[in-house]
């Protein structure tokens, strides 16, 4: 097992600075969560990339800043599979916007918010009320630990991190970093690389709100067309994985080209592959029809950088919200992605989640929630042919080996 090494006060130790070894302990790898540091063996089964406290609401996609004044929101509107008809009191209308936005989910309007929730403020689960039932309910069905990679400039909450934790018993792990350029907080455009870097420093080694450390960097936010902010960002980040030895995720733009090409700047940045994630690959690297309806082509040339592959969509069903040239796929076509990377001998590179951030897939308002995977996936991966072994090492062991400092 990894082994970190940690100063007499509990923090890890500058890679800059010369101590003396009287000054350091070094102890067995151990999993950071809100309530403290815990044997990786503790977590039980694992996602390790959901959003348990979220507001998105406070970047491009607000009341204040209607989607409607950006290109991406341009483009959304004028779709007709947004199911909009050009004109006044379309989507390009502000007051036809703002009537959507602060519409509370009914079941009249359900069906139109899993399909168009650009235009409603579902863009977060902020009620502390609401995000302890549904843990509560991933516990009951088998669930261990969320990991919320909710970065700063998306209203993390390390407070109201740990009164979930205490209330439910389900581990929860916090994450640093920043996200895509519109999330960044102001002070980010004037910082350099290091700056960066030693904020991410210092949720790692000394904590934020209570004391609470963060036990993952990520998930960093970068566009199709990376701003320079957000390569800033990313070389930050690498570095500070690569000062820390804690696992490093990455939100890619779209496209094959977007996870290339922050894979070249990981690589410049000398930071460890392996303690590396590419997140969203069930929807981010391109597919055309093949034996399973898929190419396995672009995830075995990935897996080969030996970074960990991020399936982490589990539950969108969405076939009808076109991403590019990639289709988004259902869960089964998720699996078969899977067991092509495991019959290559990828296991070990396989993690699995949903990336809930919207209001609208907790179960609560009708959504499929944090025990999808534990509830209804494993049913359909041992119908697949995964056996049990399999299911707990992509559950269990995989994100408990990439939550563990090295």
């Amino acid at each position: 097992m990894a082994c970190i090494i940690r100063l007499t006060d509990g923090s890890f130790p500058d890679p800059h600075k010369n101590y003396n070894k009287g000054e350091i302990m070094v102890n067995k790898g151990l999993v950071q969560t809100v309530l403290g540091p815990v044997e990786p063996e503790e977590l039980g089964l694992t996602l390790p990339h959901e959003h348990v406290i979220v507001d998105m609401t406070l970047g491009a996609c607000s009341s204040e800043m209607l989607i409607d004044t950006t290109e991406s929101g341009k483009a959304a509107a004028s779709t007709p599979e947004a199911g909009w008809e050009p004109g006044e009191g379309g989507p390009g209308t502000a007051a036809s916007y703002r009537a959507k936005w602060n519409q509370p989910i009914c079941l009249e309007n359900r069906a139109d918010v899993a399909r168009n929730w650009f235009y409603y403020g579902m863009y977060r689960t902020t009620s502390i009320e609401d995000v302890i039932y549904e843990a509560n309910l991933f516990k009951r069905h088998g669930g261990g630990c969320l990991v919320d990679q909710t970065p700063i400039g998306l209203s993390r909450d390390p407070c109201g991190l740990q009164q979930v934790s205490r209330a439910t018993g389900v581990h929860l792990v916090m994450a640093t970093s920043y996200y895509t350029n519109e999330y960044h907080p102001p002070e980010v455009a004037d910082m350099k690389i290091g700056g960066v870097q030693q904020r991410i420093m210092r949720d790692l080694e000394e904590g934020v709100a209570s004391g609470v450390r963060a036990g993952i960097i990520g998930e960093v936010g970068l566009c199709a067309n990376m701003h320079p902010d957000e390569e800033k960002v990313l070389r930050a980040s690498a570095r500070a994985q690569r000062a820390s030895g804690v696992a490093l995720s990455i939100h890619p733009g779209w496209g094959p080209d977007a996870i290339w090409e922050a894979v070249r700047i990981v690589e410049e940045e000398k930071a460890d592959l392996s303690r590396t994630i590419m997140c969203h690959v069930d929807h981010r690297l391109a597919s055309k029809p093949g034996p399973n309806s898929f190419d396995p082509e672009p995830f075995l040339e990935l897996a080969k950088t030996g970074m960990y592959l991020s399936f982490d969509c589990f539950g969108w069903e969405e076939s009808y919200r076109q991403r590019g040239k990639v289709d988004v796929p259902n869960d089964a076509i998720r699996l078969n992605e899977i067991m092509a990377l495991v019959e290559a001998g990828h296991e070990s590179r396989i993690l699995m989640s949903h990336d809930i951030a919207l209001q609208h897939w907790h179960r609560k308002y009708g959504g499929h929630g944090w025990q999808h995977i534990p509830e209804t996936v494993t049913a359909l991966m041992r119908y697949k042919g995964f056996d049990e072994g399999l299911i707990e090492k992509i559950l269990y062991k995989n994100p408990q080996e990439m939550l563990t400092i090295a």
